[in-house]
């Protein structure tokens, strides 16, 4: 069994090769939609990814909170309730960093609770 720090790095790695090497204009544009289908291909690389890092059953797992996160709805939120920063003063910027550190928050969880 490998220590969660090695995990992580290769989870993180496993995140940034599905997110931006990976990622097509099509499923950036429409991943937030769960009735569309980028947003299951999206979610469907990385949880594939994920397989070469964690068990299935975690891949699943992290694919899946992959998919939730990428709809924006937990980062608006948090963008509304805990930065406080009223509706449009926010970036795209600032959705996106925020959704990177809740994703590769996730993969912390996991590789912490899977060591």
């Amino acid at each position: 069994m490998q220590d969660s720090a090695t995990i992580l790095v290769w989870g993180v790695m496993a995140h940034l090769i599905a997110d931006w090497l990976l990622q097509t204009d099509w499923m950036a544009l429409n991943k937030v939609n769960l009735r569309h289908p980028a947003a299951w291909v999206h979610s469907g690389i990385h949880t594939l990814l994920y397989l070469l890092v964690f068990s299935w059953y975690l891949a699943l797992l992290i694919g899946i909170t992959h998919l939730l996160i990428d709809t924006r709805v937990p980062v608006r939120w948090w963008i509304q309730n805990v930065k406080k920063m009223p509706d449009g003063s926010n970036s795209t910027a600032v959705e996106m960093v925020i959704d990177q550190v809740f994703h590769i928050t996730v993969l912390a969880a996991v590789a912490l609770v899977s060591s």
